[in-house]
């Protein structure tokens, strides 16, 4: 069991460094980007941080998801149990 909350811990502390890595790139695109910069007619601060970062970070989580994250099989098999075959209710 020890071994699955371990798992678990590691895929959390991921899933909170990815969002405030996320937090972080939106507020740098959001107030880093002077005003005066345009891109398409459109305020480059606006394409950064409402187009741009959510696109790369739905890629980021499904990479993350996809090589960091585990199978963790949760009905393990129970140790020193047999197994009770299965009663028929027949009247």
């Amino acid at each position: 069991m020890t071994n699955i909350v371990s798992i678990a811990r590691r895929e959390a502390a991921l899933s909170v460094a990815l969002a405030v890595f996320y937090m972080g790139g939106w507020w740098l695109s959001a107030y880093a980007v002077p005003l005066s910069f345009m891109l398409a007619g459109w305020p480059l601060w606006f394409v950064l941080s409402c187009l741009f970062n959510p696109l790369l970070f739905v890629v980021l989580c499904v990479l993350m998801v996809r090589y960091s994250f585990k199978t963790v099989a949760l009905d393990g098999p129970e140790q020193g149990s047999k197994q009770v075959p299965e009663s028929s209710h027949e009247s």
